[in-house]
């Protein structure tokens, strides 16, 4: 600091305990010439000379002979903390430091620090310093190797409050997108670093080498894609679904998001993990899962009809049962506590939904027709298969979750309730949404918690290739995530299934994958009526068809039949002509 002493001869009698003494010497020192604010620093009674001292009124530069950058600056006394403002703008407007910055306020001592700043610097700079709630001066800033900055922070600067806003401001205002922060708070330093944005290969092919082995206690985690790194500059990690942390899935998708290529992966992974393999599915739509038909378990393919679907469910809810009393026999409470033996007989089960609002929206029944008319009953028995596969799907969902059953309900997603209620949607744990643009409606619809599932980036919504496939996670015992599916034709799975000893049924052998016709027709009796009359529908009915009108029998003039007198005098006239 620029500190002023002086001495002044008071004599040995002075004593510098008493106030009238001290006032006088100060006095004198006044009279003298030398101004007001010394203080005593001390006395020398063998000499009787006072030493007394001052801080200067004027502002000092100390600047380095070996280094122009920085410099210090002394500043006059009675500087207060709230005068950085003010003694910035003075400093900084001065022509003596043009080119320089204030970088260091210390008012208790009367310095500050002037260094030479780019106009990147000073906006970086202020740009940190708004976010952490601090003045300019309190974040040190340089130019970091490699480009960016360091920056040195205040001590107020916390990770969980500050990070999330410090990313934010760091691609708004500082550099560009995929530009990050990343701070110490123990050091209380911290780096912005230029980067890349993460995103994705417009394909991710599947990683077949991570495809699972059957053989535990348990289904091995499922590959089912890869999950956005946080930065451009790390790799993408992989997305994997356990069914262990919670036994249920609900995948939604918006059109065209790709929902297929992720179920066909998360059917072949549950496959070669040892599972067998349950589908239920709107008859119109059946064909997208005829090529895994061959490796649906008895009686687990219900497509065919809503009927068959019904009762297909039926049977697996009644097995569950069964099972749920085998476990309590052993003290079960999942399958793999029960006994190996019994383990290799009684496999988990991944039971395929799809089209699920398709099998929840109930059919218009023509109430005009008799309660006998085929038409009428069989929109009837639809919408009773309608009313059981809701009812077994909850109850399956919400009463078997721990008899080895994993069920994987799937359904497009739009700006309407899908049909799942929210009872049944709070026992699919395991949340996907695919669609780089799904909608806050459509989130809405899947997800349990909004706030916690990142957005699909902008950067990858307007990338076709890097969108294609891509949507975000909630599953059970992982942190949400965004996610693009592994890609894998059908043909290359199987082809990998049947490496592994999981053959499929011969196309002769297919209809053992329907559900019992007898349980179906148990089920839904008026069948046998429905059939019937559709088959005679479809039978050409000679003779009972209307009957074509000669032209005599019509008025020439409206062309409608005649009837009565005129009907009968044209037959007359009819037959006279054909006799001639």
């Amino acid at each position: 600091m620029a500190i002023e002493r002086m001495q002044l001869p008071v004599g040995k009698k002075f004593d510098h305990n008493n106030p009238g003494h001290v006032d006088a010497a100060m006095k004198a020192i006044a009279d003298r010439g030398h101004g007001t604010g010394w203080q005593i620093q001390s006395f020398d009674p063998t000499q009787g000379l006072l030493t007394v001292s001052r801080r200067s009124a004027l502002t000092t530069v100390t600047k380095s002979e070996d280094k122009t950058d920085s410099y210090r600056v002394e500043l006059m006394r009675g500087i207060k903390p709230t005068d950085g403002e003010q003694i910035a703008a003075q400093l900084e407007s001065d022509p003596q430091h043009a080119g320089y910055f204030m970088t260091r306020f210390e008012p208790f001592i009367s310095e500050a620090t002037m260094s030479k700043l780019t106009p990147d610097e000073i906006r970086a700079r202020g740009a940190i310093a708004t976010v952490l709630g601090v003045k300019p001066w309190d974040v040190g800033i340089s130019k970091r190797p490699g480009g960016g900055f360091l920056l040195s922070l205040p001590g107020n600067y916390v990770p969980s409050k500050h990070d999330e806003k410090l990313d934010e401001i760091v691609q708004v205002a500082i550099g560009k997108v995929g530009w990050y922060f990343r701070g110490d708070a123990n050091k209380l330093t911290g780096e912005i670093v230029p980067s890349r944005p993460a995103t994705f290969a417009p394909s991710i092919p599947y990683p077949m080498s991570q495809l699972p082995t059957a053989g535990g206690a348990v289904l091995p985690l499922i590959p089912v894609g890869q999950t956005l790194a946080e930065r451009g500059d790390e790799p993408n990690g992989m997305l994997w679904l356990d069914w262990d942390a919670a036994p249920h899935l609900q995948l939604g998708g918006t059109t065209g998001a790709g929902k297929s290529v992720t179920l066909n992966v998360i059917i072949a992974g549950c496959l070669a993990g040892g599972a067998e393999l349950v589908i239920i599915d709107v008859p119109q739509k059946a064909v997208d899962f005829e090529n895994w038909r061959p490796f649906v378990r008895p009686g687990g393919w219900g497509c065919e009809s809503l009927e068959e679907g019904a009762t297909t469910l039926e049977q697996l809810y009644r097995e569950g049962e069964r099972r749920a009393e085998l476990f309590k026999q052993y003290g079960a409470k999942k399958l793999a506590d029960l006994p190996a033996d019994m383990r290799r007989t009684m496999k988990e089960v991944v039971i395929v939904v799809d089209e699920v609002t398709g099998l929840f929206t109930m059919d218009a029944v023509p109430k005009r027709l008799e309660a006998d008319d085929p038409l009428r009953m069989e929109a009837e028995s639809k919408n009773y298969a309608r009313e059981l596969i809701k009812t077994f799907i909850e109850k399956i969902a919400a009463e078997q979750r721990f008899v080895g059953y994993h069920l994987v309900l799937s359904t497009q997603v739009a700006s309407v309730k899908t049909g799942i209620s929210t009872a049944l949607r709070t026992n699919l744990p395991h949340k996907l949404l695919l669609g780089a643009r799904a909608t806050d409606g459509n989130r809405k619809l899947i997800l349990t918690d909004v706030t916690r599932v990142p957005q699909v980036p902008d950067h990858i919504k307007v990338d076709s290739g890097a969108s294609l496939g891509v949507g975000v996670a909630e599953l059970a015992g992982q942190t949400p995530s965004v996610f693009k599916s592994f890609y894998a034709s059908e043909s290359d799975l199987m082809s990998q299934l049947h490496g592994r000893g999981i053959r499929p049924l011969p196309d002769t052998a297919l209809d053992q994958t329907r559900p019992d016709a007898a349980a179906v027709m148990q089920r839904f009796p008026d069948m046998v009526t429905i059939r019937e009359a559709k088959k005679e529908a479809e039978t050409p009915q000679f003779g009972k068809g209307p009957r074509q009108y000669e032209s005599w029998e019509l008025d020439p003039e409206t062309g409608k039949p005649l009837e009565g007198y005129a009907r009968a005098n044209a037959a007359r006239h009819a037959l006279a002509a054909a006799t001639k």
